[in-house]
């Protein structure tokens, strides 16, 4: 029952659409379709890469992201995902390296936050990892998975079984499938507590 959930880091792809389909005034109009050429050509590497991520193939998934973080460097998503793609292959310091590119190019991303989140545990920094899951939940409050992974902080790091209960709440009330388990949990915290009162 007690994991980590970490969220696969899917950037809006119109971002990247935003962020290079820009054209200045003074360019000629051939170069403005050059831009939009190179702008959709993004935005397909872009989703190759989340499907590729989706789908398992890491190696493939990791390609297109450092493609894509060399094409867009100032976009977030892509060393997110990468960091993600790190956490899968064990590899946590380079994970941590990515998820701090992620975050000095987006200091309020959520997902990052929430990677953050998992990597301090990961180290044994709980408070920190309760700050990067709340800090995350800050920016999307209906971030579910940031949700669960302070919940099991609260519960099984700090005892804050109060804290606990509420974000286990949260968690469920903002996911679209049944999770079962956490749900049963959440009731035997409750009876626990409800006992102890």
């Amino acid at each position: 029952m007690y994991y980590i959930k970490i969220y696969l880091c899917m950037a809006v792809a119109l971002v990247i659409l935003g962020c290079s389909n820009n054209p200045t005034s003074s360019k000629p109009a051939d170069q403005k379709n050059d831009t939009t050429e190179s702008s959709l050509e993004e935005l397909a590497i872009y989703q190759d890469a989340i499907i590729a991520l989706n789908d398992g193939d890491l190696g493939k998934a990791e390609q297109l992201f450092l493609e894509m973080s060399t094409r867009q460097p100032n976009l977030s998503g892509p060393w997110a995902n990468l960091a993600l793609i790190q956490v899968k292959k064990g590899n946590l310091a380079l994970a941590d390296s990515y998820v701090k590119n992620a975050l000095d190019k987006n200091s309020t991303m959520p997902q990052a936050l929430n990677l953050s989140g998992y990597l301090a545990q990961r180290q044994g920094d709980i408070n920190q990892a309760k700050s990067y899951y709340l800090q995350a939940i800050t920016q999307k409050s209906d971030y579910a998975l940031a949700h669960y992974n302070v919940a099991l902080i609260y519960d099984v790091y700090l005892q804050d079984i109060e804290a606990a209960i509420s974000h286990y709440q949260l968690y469920l009330s903002h996911i679209e499938q049944k999770d079962k388990a956490t749900e049963d949990w959440l009731e035997n915290l409750q009876a626990t507590m409800a006992a102890s009162n």
